[in-house]
């Protein structure tokens, strides 16, 4: 083979290779961004009712109302991302969670009542089960790096949920299985906790680690005391508490994704 022929032969190869990697690399972020818009409608999902029932017993009222305005604009936003699915199943899933946020949002903005209440505690619940179906279309188990911002994320997730079971036990909704989704959803946290205790972070993250870490002992019980005690409030502050620290991992977590 002639010099020149060898070069273009060469020449092909490489552009083949980069538009493969190109190729590779926009799919790859796509699908991040995609894993993302779940993971957040997830959290929304619960951030919005847990505020629904906040607001309704006058606590911490200026925080509730701006952790519902987040919560419907995350959830619109993200919708428009997911939107742009190719695949069928996903797009029947997409449209129906959108009719869900639509009702979400309505009852959302109407004074409250019992009957609202026990609506929006179904709407939270539908709206997180086409979410997490979407998550897992979208994760990548054998990604370390991946599977460490879930963990983050998740457990701000939790913490929302917890959150929105206590606060909404409160408010009359004592069936005994509100009680076991908070107690699930403090077992599955403790199981992420496990892996943020044993990740090597630098000095910064864990400081926040090492805080989510020594504060977690003491905000466990206040959201196992739902049915013994009435500390709402505490609750409140307990998990933003939290999630400041967690916010601190995710961000370390989300960097490493992208390859910063």
């Amino acid at each position: 083979m002639s010099n020149r022929k060898l070069e273009m032969v060469k020449g092909v190869t490489l552009t083949f290779l980069f538009m493969v990697c190109a190729s590779t690399a926009l799919a790859d972020s796509r699908s991040i961004r995609m894993l993302e818009a779940a993971e957040n409608i997830e959290m929304a999902s619960q951030q919005i009712t847990k505020a629904y029932f906040y607001l309704n017993q006058g606590i911490r009222v200026e925080q509730s109302e701006r952790d519902m305005a987040s919560g419907l604009a995350a959830i619109e936003k993200d919708i428009r991302v997911l939107t742009k699915s190719r695949d069928k199943d996903q797009q029947r899933m997409v449209m129906f969670m959108s009719f869900t946020a639509d009702e979400i949002k309505e009852t959302a903005a109407q004074p409250y009542t019992q009957e609202r209440g026990a609506l929006m505690l179904d709407y939270s619940e539908t709206l997180l089960e086409g979410a997490e179906s979407l998550t897992k279309k979208y994760i990548h188990k054998k990604d370390k790096k991946e599977q460490m911002l879930i963990a983050t994320q998740k457990m701000s997730f939790l913490l929302e949920r917890a959150t929105k079971y206590y606060i909404a036990f409160k408010d009359g909704f004592t069936d005994h299985n509100n009680v076991i989704q908070l107690e699930n959803s403090i077992k599955d946290f403790e199981a992420y906790l496990k892996k943020i205790k044993a990740f090597k972070y630098p000095s910064e993250q864990k400081r926040a680690a090492d805080k989510l870490a020594e504060y977690w002992p003491i905000a466990k019980g206040f959201y196992l005391g739902v049915e013994k005690s009435d500390f709402p409030l505490i609750v409140s502050i307990t998990t933003k508490h939290l999630e400041k620290s967690l916010r601190v991992l995710e961000r370390y977590h989300h960097d490493k994704v992208l390859g910063k």
